[in-house]
């Protein structure tokens, strides 16, 4: 299962703080996250065995724990090492199998907070959100909390401070990205336009890890026609951009309150 996120933004809590750009200057940032490329696909050939890893859950081959993928590389950067490889339990960044164990055992943890046991995984692969991701994440005390960022000025500022889990609709046209990385073609309005009328794949969730290039309007405010992101998947290596997809920020503009853009707070 590729996804498995609520196909629109949360509503605002009280645990949600938005975060505005001040006067500091823009630039482009790299947070590629430090672990290998993860796979929420392909489980028993990887060697794992679901039913083994959690309690009363049935083995299955592919999962919906997208957020958790997503969580998983954020927290690369979040976490100094020694910590990370603790709740990981895993061997070293690279081992990519270790850490899908930990991001199934955080899904696990993560869909609880419904409250609605019949609702939650196991038995439902019921995909979950970046405000569940935060809760867990809060409870296990590995966060503080969360930053949101909205609209194009807001979102590569809160990206200086770090990558960022962004919950999105996932088009139909950006199953498989161009020979550039690209899902959305040359980002033009007619293109995005075009692609979405071909419908939604399904909620989902990545980790936006960088901004490669970033323009500005004459009057210094961001130009998002002309800012390219980076976005790490948790399809594999071999999907997209080794593992990557690359994006016109104006494209997520486009999709506006659809997509929500948040920084874990150590």
């Amino acid at each position: 299962m590729k996804f498995g996120r609520f196909q629109v933004a949360e509503a605002p809590s009280a645990m949600r703080k938005l975060h505005f750009r001040t006067m500091e200057t823009l630039t482009a940032v790299d947070w590629e996250p430090l672990n290998a490329v993860l796979d929420q696909e392909n489980l028993i050939q990887q060697g794992i065995n679901t039913s083994e890893l959690i309690p009363g859950a049935p083995q299955v081959d592919a999962l919906g724990s997208c957020t958790a993928n997503a969580t998983m590389s954020a927290l690369s950067h979040v976490l100094d090492q020694q910590d990370y490889f603790a709740y990981t339990q895993a061997e070293s960044y690279e081992d990519a199998v270790g850490i899908e164990k930990a991001a199934i055992r955080f899904y696990h943890s993560c869909t609880d907070q419904t409250g609605t046991p019949d609702q939650e995984w196991p038995p439902t692969d019921c995909g979950s959100t970046g405000p569940y991701v935060v809760q867990e994440l809060q409870s296990q005390k590995l966060v503080s909390g969360d930053l949101i960022a909205v609209g194009p000025d807001n979102i590569c500022s809160l990206l200086q401070r770090g990558g960022l889990i962004v919950g999105q609709p996932f088009l139909n046209a950006w199953m498989q990205p161009d020979a550039n990385g690209f899902i959305d073609g040359d980002g033009s309005h007619d293109t995005v336009q075009a692609q979405i009328a071909q419908g939604v794949a399904g909620g989902h969730e990545t980790y936006l890890s960088a901004i490669e290039s970033i323009a500005f309007l004459p009057n210094g405010s961001v130009d998002p026609a002309n800012t390219i992101i980076r976005f790490r998947n948790s399809w594999t290596a071999s999907w997209g951009d080794n593992g990557s997809y690359r994006a016109h920020l104006s494209t997520y503009v486009m999709l506006g309150s659809y997509c929500d853009f948040r920084l874990l707070v150590a």
